[in-house]
C-alpha cells in the first residue's frame, strides 16, 4: 500500500511540476502578458475600477474568444502593456472602446487584437485565497530552503 501511495505521489509531483514548468516558460520565455492553460487565463483585479461588478482582489478567469461583443467584460494590453479589464461600450472591425464600471471615463480607441480575453467568472473568496495561497506558499518554500541549507552543511559536517 505504501508502494502504491509513493508513485501516486510522485506522479501529482511530477504533473505539477510539468505545469509549473509551462507557466514559467508562458510567462518568462514567450514573454506572454497573460499566462493561459489553453485558452484560459488566470488573473487577480489589482483595481477597483469594475466596481460594484468586479471588486479588488478578485481572481478572475478570461477565455479567448472568435469574437467580442457590446458590454462584455474583457481583459486587453493598453499602450503602455498593462492589462485593463473594462467593459467594451463601443465595437467596430478593429477597434472598441472600453470603459470600467466605476470610472466616469472611457479608455482610448484599443484595437481587438489586444484583447486578452473575456471574463468568464470572477470570484472574491478564491481571489483572496490565491493572494494568501500564494503568500503561504512562498513563506513554506523559503523555510524548506533554509532547513535544507543548514540541514547538509551540517550533516557533511560544515560549519553554519
Amino acid at each position: 500500500m505504501k508502494k502504491i501511495t509513493n508513485v501516486i505521489s510522485s506522479v501529482v509531483l511530477m504533473v505539477l511540476l510539468i505545469i509549473l514548468g509551462l507557466l514559467c516558460h508562458s510567462k518568462y520565455i514567450r514573454k506572454d502578458a497573460v499566462v493561459k492553460l489553453g485558452k484560459y487565463g488566470f488573473l487577480i483585479v489589482v483595481s477597483n475600477s469594475m466596481e460594484p461588478t468586479i471588486e479588488e482582489k478578485e481572481l478572475i478567469i478570461i477565455k479567448e474568444c472568435e469574437e467580442y461583443n457590446l458590454e462584455d467584460i474583457v481583459t486587453y494590453l493598453d499602450s503602455d502593456s498593462l492589462l485593463i479589464t473594462h467593459r467594451i461600450k463601443q465595437i467596430d472591425v478593429y477597434n472598441f472602446i472600453a470603459r470600467g464600471d466605476n470610472n466616469a471615463v472611457s479608455d482610448s480607441n484599443t484595437k481587438i487584437n489586444q484583447i486578452q480575453g473575456k471574463v468568464v467568472y470572477h470570484s472574491k473568496l478564491l481571489g483572496i485565497f490565491v493572494v494568501y495561497y500564494l503568500k503561504f506558499v512562498l513563506l513554506i518554500c523559503i523555510v524548506l530552503w533554509f532547513i535544507g541549507f543548514f540541514w547538509t552543511k551540517t550533516a557533511k559536517g560544515g560549519e553554519v
